[in-house]
């Protein structure tokens, strides 16, 4: 029964096939090795079983015992086998489980009716599918689900953002508020009755470079300003966008004015040439800034502000006539 019996030799001589049973430990092994591992400590119980087994397949026996020890291990395969798949299938139920409460929350979030025929498929083949195939369709269905569910919330976005837009109008791309939140944060100074002031600082020379540069010109101007107004004044003094030639600063804090305009006056003072990018252009410019200060006290109401005497240069009227620049967002 045994291929590597010597025909010739006693049933218990040890020395017989010796080697041809070693070649079969270390075959056992080697597929021990390669076998997938899906359960760690199951996977090294089962290569010590075969371990032990195939060192057995070396020692002189008789040939019952040789058999027996075979059938111990096609049963450790087989056993590791099963409890393999069965680990499988359990990772794949809690997988389920857990992706359904998943696509649950998320529908109930996305307000996706969960009666629609869409929605009860996607929760029949959440449980079923298992080929590659089956999960790209089941995929492919999700999406188009949700779509509908990110359109929605894009489109509630975009209201909001329209409706911030429309209550700080001059809002920038430089980290600079607008027009409306200088309102507002005026509107609060004078609820609260907080002393402060506004400080208006208008840009002249923005005529030249409106003509040479254009609008897109304009803007890099105040921004490149606007950083420089931030870097050296105090915290507490909020910079925000004001016109197509001024920037407006809103000085929170209890201060006398002559202190202030001499400390503004000192800020004004380290101006210096400004690096601007126009598209791939890089320029030095010189951008003179003048400063005019106003107490908070002087403001009847927030909308008051709207009145500051900001004089319309060449390039404010020429822009009026054409359509509007691009805001400072």
């Amino acid at each position: 029964m045994c291929a590597w019996r010597n025909s010739g030799s006693h049933a218990n001589d040890g020395s017989a096939g010796a080697p041809e049973r070693r070649g079969l430990g270390l075959l056992l092994e080697g597929v021990a090795i390669n076998q997938p591992q899906i359960d760690i400590p199951a996977y090294r119980r089962f290569r010590s079983a075969i371990l032990r087994s195939s060192i057995s397949l070396v020692e002189p026996q008789s040939e019952a015992d040789l058999l027996h020890i075979i059938a111990m291990i096609v049963g450790e395969f087989e056993t590791y086998r099963t409890d393999s798949e069965t680990t499988l299938e359990a990772r794949m139920r809690e997988w389920r489980q857990m992706t359904g409460m998943l696509m649950s929350f998320l529908a109930t979030r996305d307000d996706v009716n969960l009666k629609s025929e869409l929605w009860t498929g996607i929760a029949v083949e959440l449980t079923s599918a298992i080929t590659v195939e089956e999960i790209q369709v089941l995929r492919a269905k999700l999406q188009k689900l949700f779509q509908h569910g990110v359109d929605d919330a894009t489109a509630r976005q975009a209201d909001l953002e329209e409706e911030q837009d429309r209550s700080t109008a001059n809002d920038n791309a430089a980290g600079l508020r607008g027009g409306g939140a200088a309102i507002e944060h005026l509107r609060s100074m004078i609820a609260a009755s907080r002393p402060g002031y506004i400080g208006l600082f208008r840009l002249s020379c923005l005529d030249v470079v409106g003509e040479r540069f254009g609008p897109e010109g304009i803007q890099d101007c105040l921004m490149a300003v606007s950083a420089f107004l931030i870097e050296n004044m105090r915290n507490e003094d909020i910079v925000y966008h004001w016109s197509e030639s001024s920037l407006l600063a809103v000085c929170d804090r209890k201060v006398r004015e002559d202190i202030l305009v001499a400390e503004l006056n000192r800020v004004l003072a380290r101006n210096r040439d400004f690096t601007i990018s126009i598209g791939d252009r890089t320029i030095m410019l010189r951008i003179p800034i003048e400063l005019q200060l106003f107490p908070v006290s002087q403001f009847g109401s927030a909308d008051d502000l709207q009145q500051l005497p900001v004089a319309r240069t060449r390039t404010d009227r020429a822009l009026s006539e054409r359509a509007p620049i691009r805001e400072l967002r």
